[in-house]
């Protein structure tokens, strides 16, 4: 079954140094949508020059490469091209690996022993703007967990902002809202959090898996 509302001739580029897998990996990802194109690279090298010469709606990424960390390569691709997202597709249920690939920017944590629906589901989700992290062990989601709390995308977005200690004008200007909108954004909230101000709402937020960095 074909992801709905995707465009056709959506483009990924799956870094992987396995052939096998990434064959597997091209086989379930061929039902995303009509005429997906699907380019792989088997190391660093191979990934820089396809990031350089094409662009790209979605990149997994693996963490181990022959030339290369993963994490490391997800530095320079988004050097490359900070709009593209990248989410790390790897056998490892590291905490410490997913913590270090959100900082660095990754949109997605996935783990190889996902199921084909399941990850045909998470990369529909990143080309749709959500960060997905899945794997035996991991936290869940941290877009499910708002769902559950009736917290937004856009207000998953300001708790990011407000993580990083940033002021509403600075968030008005990142997320091209109006300052009117991003303080009934952060009243929701702190109604949701039950808390009085930004330091609690972040606090409570990280404590309830909301917060990505």
């Amino acid at each position: 079954m074909l992801a709905p509302n995707l465009p056709p001739d959506t483009r990924l580029l799956l870094i992987d140094d396995h052939q096998i897998y990434l064959d597997g990996l091209s086989l379930t990802l061929q039902n995303l949508c009509q005429d997906v194109r699907l380019d792989h690279a088997h190391n660093a090298n191979e990934a820089e020059q396809n990031a350089s010469e094409h662009t790209y709606d979605l990149i997994l990424l693996d963490l181990q490469l022959p030339d290369s960390s993963g994490l490391a390569l997800l530095q320079k691709l988004r050097k490359i091209d900070a709009l593209v997202p990248i989410a790390i597709l790897t056998a490892s249920n590291s905490a410490s690996d997913l913590d270090a690939a959100m900082q660095l920017g990754a949109s997605g944590f996935i783990s190889k022993t996902a199921d084909g629906n399941t990850l045909l589901d998470a990369v529909t989700r990143l080309l749709f703007g959500e960060q997905v992290v899945i794997g035996n062990g991991m936290p869940t989601d941290r877009q499910a967990s708002a769902r559950e709390l009736g917290v937004t995308p856009r207000q998953l977005e300001i708790l990011d902002l407000l993580s990083e200690g940033l002021p509403n004008k600075v968030i008005c200007q990142r997320l091209n809202l109006s300052e009117d909108t991003v303080k009934t954004h952060l009243k929701a909230l702190f109604i949701t959090f039950d808390c009085h101000n930004r330091t609690e709402c972040v606090g409570i937020a990280r404590k309830l898996g909301l917060v990505s960095i």
